[in-house]
């Protein structure tokens, strides 16, 4: 499972979605994406196959109106003032990483609502460190420097802001490119600008939980029951419901962010408490990983006893050889 997932996303999710644009010569793979024309191996494959944005300098800039109406489409454009976050930052999360796998052997004495607490910090500390090792992997393949993948989302202050601006920005790029932007534009001319943004959301949604069902799938190689799509389809209508009521107050009545921000981090949680959390028991992740973390374990200290010992051998061979010589 430590393999196959991370696998899943990259090839199964991120490349395929990748190869799809760059058939309609759209996306990081695309000639237009290059003022050359021309792209290496080398970089060919990172960028096809790795959630990574090559950071622009100076970065562009982009006006934008402000109509709530539009910021389903703004999920691409990452602020140039956001910076990497710190190595002791990423150590410190991989220590609570362990922590919480440690404390997962003891589930059954624990209340169900801190196992649940536990797979919220576990599935945002690992997508956040997997997605900084591969901002490292990247970084060396190719020399360049990367935008981060994450914008603090627990400061988001709307279900806009959580999904658009903060939350695992590369895959939102991707939906945005891939499936809002094409079936607004097929859609509007037939049924209207109201009907094709809303139908827009709500395909990007349907795709982005089909996509998770997909990756539980390669995780727990168990069929899926459908919670994790309809989990996300409950956020693409909420999320619909938000950008209507905006319109409609048109600014006359705006929540404080220190009422906002909880109001959407706890919305986002319990839903995921309802529909997305109870998948990882049901699929057994985090006792996989436990399981898997312990055989690479044992297979490391084998391969260190083994090497110390070849090294012992050669050295009492060198001895040997250097007592004969000598005599």
């Amino acid at each position: 499972m430590i393999f196959s997932s991370p696998t899943g996303f990259l090839i199964g999710w991120f490349a395929n979605f990748n190869l799809l644009l760059l058939a309609f010569d759209q996306g990081p793979l695309s000639s237009s994406s290059h003022p050359s024309n021309t792209i290496s191996l080398l970089l060919f494959i990172p960028l096809a196959c790795l959630p990574i944005q090559i950071k622009q300098n100076p970065p562009p800039k982009i006006k934008t109106k402000q109509n709530p109406s539009n910021e389903i489409t703004k999920s691409s454009q990452i602020s140039s003032s956001k910076s990497h976050k710190s190595p002791l930052y990423y150590g410190i999360e991989g220590a609570l990483v362990a922590l919480v796998l440690g404390v997962y052997e003891y589930k059954h004495h624990l209340n169900p609502i801190v196992v649940l607490l536990l797979y919220c910090f576990l599935v945002f500390s690992a997508v956040e460190l997997f997605l900084a090792l591969v901002a490292v992997l990247a970084r060396f393949l190719v020399g360049l420097e990367l935008e981060p993948q994450f914008n603090d989302p627990f400061l988001s202050t709307s279900l806009q802001d959580f999904w658009g601006r903060r939350w695992n920005l590369m895959v939102s790029s991707l939906l945005r490119t891939t499936i809002y932007e094409p079936v607004r534009s097929i859609c509007t001319n037939i049924l209207g600008r109201w009907w094709a943004r809303t139908l827009g959301i709500l395909a990007t949604f349907v795709v982005s939980g089909v996509m998770h069902e997909l990756l539980f799938f390669y995780m727990g190689r168990m069929w899926p029951t459908w919670d994790v799509t309809w989990s996300f389809v409950l956020q693409g209508v909420c999320l619909v419901v938000e950008i209507e009521l905006k319109k409609a107050l048109k600014g006359k009545f705006r929540l404080h962010r220190l009422v906002s921000g909880p109001l959407t981090i706890g919305f986002v949680v319990v839903t995921g408490f309802w529909l997305y959390f109870p998948v990882f028991g049901r699929v057994g992740v985090i006792i996989k990983m436990n399981e898997e973390i312990g055989i690479l374990g044992e297979f490391a200290k084998g391969v260190a006893q083994k090497s110390w010992v070849s090294v012992a051998g050669w050295n009492e061979l060198i001895c040997q050889v250097l007592r004969s010589n000598s005599h």
